[in-house]
């Protein structure tokens, strides 16, 4: 590790693994079962999918930033004691819906309303880039884990910003300005807020109190680009709602459109150079005291 927050030499040493483009194919093929027509969401979860299936989740979890709870329920299909903690109430409410958790609360993620050393794991899928007060979030999240614990999490990296695509294009055209307009809008719309390195998100673990036990990096260059072009043009903003409105009413209409998509994932994966970066990345944590 190189770098931290406030700009002295790390001394953090993580285990870092590869997932194998098999392990990407079949998260594929079960993801597609959620998101058959939304393919950024198809190529992200993808890799989250092929990470977590690495490991397991010690009972009772919290799952901090918890959705509508359908794809905790793919990732871990027999986890039963699970308390999902959302701070949007309409989301919060479909989580209640959907029968996964036991209970569901309405709350930040830096003042989790739960007792302390209460929970076996915790879970955050892709939630902590978008979490003002990172410091104050890893540290409810350090608080609410048994000793022992473990905290399993996915974010984006530096790289979901360096590697972008569609305003890269719209600058190669001779349009700059509307290329920074589509950057920020497209920065905004993920309110991404935490868009580190990942020494730098081992830094903010270690500071918290968790031990990092390994790092997993996610989504590598070219994938990267691939899903980062769908995922801003998805999200183009129409008279009416976002562009993937139309482009997903677009894909239904397609015959076989999820398998196709899986050839083109699978013909970037062959194309890939470095599988040791990611616009993605899976840390696995644990608190020791």
């Amino acid at each position: 590790m190189s770098e931290t927050t406030n700009g002295k030499q790390a001394s953090i040493n993580v285990q870092q693994t590869h997932l194998s483009k098999q392990e990407v194919l079949a998260g594929y093929d079960a993801v597609s079962s959620l998101y058959p027509h939304i393919p950024p969401l198809l190529l992200w979860r993808a890799w989250e999918y092929a990470a977590y299936r690495r490991y397991s989740l010690a009972e009772p979890v919290i799952d901090v930033g918890c959705g509508d709870g359908r794809y905790f329920r793919l990732v871990w299909p027999d986890t039963q004691q699970v308390i999902g903690v959302d701070m949007d109430p309409n989301i919060a409410n479909a989580a209640r819906k959907s029968g996964v958790y036991t209970e569901v609360h309405v709350a930040p993620a830096h003042n989790l309303p739960t007792p302390d050393q209460h929970f076996g794991s915790a879970f955050a899928n892709c939630a902590l880039e978008h979490m003002d007060n990172l410091d104050s979030v890893l540290a409810s999240i350090f608080r609410t884990v048994k000793p022992g614990g473990t905290f399993i999490m996915s974010v984006v990296t530096d790289k979901f910003l360096a590697w972008t695509s569609l305003p890269l294009l719209l600058e190669r055209l001779g349009l700059p300005e509307p290329a920074a307009e589509l950057q920020q809008s497209h920065t905004d719309y993920h309110h991404l807020v935490n868009p580190f390195a990942p020494e730098v998100w081992a830094e903010y673990l270690t500071r918290a109190g968790f031990e990092v036990l390994e790092h997993i990096p996610i989504v590598p260059e070219q994938t990267s680009r691939l899903f980062l072009f769908l995922d801003q043009l998805w999200h183009v903003r129409q008279a009416r709602g976002e562009l993937g409105g139309s482009l997903q009413t677009y894909t239904q209409n397609l015959p076989r459109f999820p398998q196709a998509l899986r050839q083109i994932l699978s013909g970037f994966m062959e194309m890939e150079q470095d599988w040791s970066l990611g616009s993605g990345a899976i840390f696995y944590a644990r608190r020791n005291s």
